[in-house]
């Protein structure tokens, strides 16, 4: 198994309490998405994981409590702090239809509806309203909002989004 097989979930913050519980940030969009999840794995070295069955996690906003099983102590947890947790790909809850995570779209190549292309997808953040996607253009960063007038389609197999023009997003002089 490599890096292919993982996504990051989140990162362990430090210990709570004596009895081997951990403060975790969860980078998923909620905290409850969490729960899905029996089995997690720590990169203890580049391309060495270890697996954890999750015995208990819950919210505490903003962050999460997760107990882990042979974590007992709060000793146990020092080799865990500043960690972080992945889970198998194959194992994350599947999505609805035309939702993504956010490791599927990041490295898409964007191209626009004429075919021609205005870069790659290289960070995404989020806003209250949805999510912009952050692509690297030949002359800027080009700021795309994941809204439905933009966003036209997602092709995962061919590794392209397709998207439409729209006001203000980008100049003819970007499209290569």
């Amino acid at each position: 198994m490599g890096e292919a097989d993982f996504c990051l979930v989140g990162k362990v913050i430090k210990p709570h309490g004596v009895r081997g519980k951990m403060k975790v940030e969860y980078f998923g969009e909620t905290l409850d998405g969490f729960s899905s999840y029996r089995t997690v794995y720590v990169q203890i070295e580049p391309g060495k994981w270890k697996p954890y069955e999750v015995v208990k996690s819950f919210p505490q906003p903003p962050r999460l409590i997760i107990q882990l099983k042979g974590i007992e102590r709060r000793q146990e947890t020092d080799p865990l702090i500043g960690k972080d947790i992945y889970v198998k790909k194959e194992e994350m809850p599947k999505l609805a239809e035309g939702e993504y995570y956010w490791f599927e779209i990041l490295g898409l190549e964007v191209k626009t509806k004429e075919g021609r292309t205005l870069g790659r997808i290289k960070e995404i953040f989020p806003t209250g309203a949805n999510d912009v996607y952050v692509v690297k253009g030949k002359r800027r960063d080009i700021f795309l909002p994941a809204i439905e007038k933009v966003i036209e389609k997602v092709d995962l197999e061919r590794g392209i989004m397709e998207v439409a023009w729209m006001e203000g997003l980008w100049e003819k002089e970007d499209e290569i």
